[in-house]
């Protein structure tokens, strides 16, 4: 037996994306985003973690079901419900009859392959 080494009292608990990326385990889904947008931190192929549970407020990325498909947007509340693209905010889609979007969940993680942009001239860095 030897003496414990000082070092473990500043020893981490290992890192867990679970913990950090999963908050309530039975309403968080995961998808591809088949986008590129860098001005939200979102590149092509990135995986969203999507809380459906979490209560989505002016500015939140969520993803929402707009005719029929789901869609990646922004949504702003004021001065009226709509939904932005993430790249572009002069095209939205207003909460109408119409449109009906429902929001599905929170994108409140982006998973990013940061080798696939190492070429790339891209507007994040």
């Amino acid at each position: 037996m030897g003496f414990p080494s000082p070092a473990a009292d500043y020893a981490d608990k290992p890192i867990s994306l679970d913990e950090l990326c999963i908050k309530t385990p039975h309403a968080t889904y995961f998808m591809k985003c088949p986008d590129h947008c860098p001005s939200a931190g979102v590149l092509k192929d990135a995986l969203l973690v999507i809380d459906s549970s979490k209560r989505p407020v002016h500015g939140s990325v969520v993803v929402a079901s707009l005719c029929g498909e789901f869609v990646l947007r922004r949504l702003l509340t004021m001065p009226v419900p709509c939904l932005a693209k993430l790249e572009n905010y002069d095209d939205v889609t207003l909460a109408d009859e119409e449109t009906g979007f429902e929001i599905f969940g929170v994108v409140t993680h982006v998973v990013n392959d940061m080798t696939m942009s190492e070429f790339d001239d891209n507007p994040c860095i």
